[in-house]
C-alpha cells in the first residue's frame, strides 16, 4: 500500500535512476529491484562513439565506473569494459526496455542533451522504444527544448515532459506548444509563476527529488521522483 500524501490522493511513485538510494544507480539491478515498488522508473541516455543508446546520468564516466573520459568519446564495447561498483555495467537502452517489457510501469527517458546535443538521439531512442512497442508507457523528457522540438517531429505521438529546476517564464507556453503531457520540476516549482500558470491547464506536475515523506508536497501532485522507492510503501 502506498503512503499517500497530505492532500490525500493517489499519487504515482517514479523510482529516479531505478532504485538508486540502495542500488548502483542506472543499472540493470536498480530498475529491477525498483519494479515491485513503483508505477514508473526514470533514467538517463547518452550516445556511445559508435552512436548506440546507453544508459548513465553523467556525461563522463569518471563518477560511476572506474574509468575516465566522455561518453561520447568511447564505443559501447569500451563502455561496457568498465565496471560499477565492481560488478555492474553500463547497460544499453534495449537492455532496459526489455526488462520493462515484463513489467507494466512507466518508463521516463531523459534525453542527456543539455551539455552535448547528440545528434540524431531522439530518432534512434524512439525507434528503439518503438521496436519494443512501448510507445505508451514511455514519456521523453530533457532539459534541452530543442531536443523536445525534434522528439515531437520524429515522433507525433510520443509522450512528452519538459525539464526544468523551478520553472522559466515561458514554460508552460513551451510545454502547450510541444503537446507536453507533464512538466518534471523540483518542489520549489510549486507555488512559482509557472506552477500557477501550469494550474489553468491540462498539464501535470511531476516532482523529483523527493527522498523523504516528509518531503512530500503540501498540493497534489500527479507523481514524484525518488531514489527511497520503500520510504513510499508500508
Amino acid at each position: 500500500m502506498r503512503r499517500l500524501p497530505p492532500w490525500g490522493s493517489e499519487m504515482l511513485i517514479y523510482a529516479h535512476r531505478g532504485y538508486s538510494a540502495n542500488y548502483p544507480e542506472n543499472t540493470l539491478s536498480a530498475f529491477e529491484a525498483a519494479l515491485p515498488y513503483v508505477d514508473g522508473i526514470e533514467l538517463d541516455v547518452q550516445l556511445s562513439k559508435d552512436g548506440r543508446l546507453v544508459v548513465i546520468h553523467d556525461e563522463t564516466v569518471d563518477r560511476t565506473t572506474d574509468g575516465t573520459g566522455w561518453v561520447k568519446d568511447m564505443t559501447l564495447q569500451e563502455l561496457r569494459q568498465l565496471k560499477i561498483d565492481d560488478y555492474e555495467r553500463i547497460p544499453t537502452l534495449e537492455e532496459v526496455l526489455g526488462l520493462i517489457e515484463r513489467s507494466d510501469v512507466t518508463l521516463n527517458i531523459e534525453l542527456k542533451t543539455d551539455q552535448y546535443a547528440y545528434p540524431g538521439i531522439e530518432r534512434l531512442a524512439w525507434l528503439a522504444v518503438d521496436e519494443f512497442e512501448l510507445g505508451d508507457r514511455v514519456v521523453f523528457s530533457s532539459f534541452n527544448r530543442e531536443t523536445l522540438v525534434r522528439m515531437r517531429d520524429v515522433a507525433p505521438h510520443a509522450r512528452l515532459a519538459v525539464l526544468t529546476l523551478t520553472g522559466e517564464a515561458d514554460t508552460v507556453s513551451f510545454a502547450e506548444m510541444i503537446r507536453a503531457e507533464a512538466i518534471h520540476a523540483q518542489a520549489e516549482f510549486i507555488g512559482s509563476t509557472a506552477w500557477e500558470q501550469m494550474r489553468r491547464t491540462t498539464l501535470e506536475t511531476r516532482l523529483y527529488t523527493i527522498n523523504d515523506v516528509k518531503d512530500l508536497p503540501p498540493i497534489a501532485v500527479s507523481a514524484i521522483m525518488t531514489d527511497e522507492v520503500e520510504q513510499f510503501t508500508k
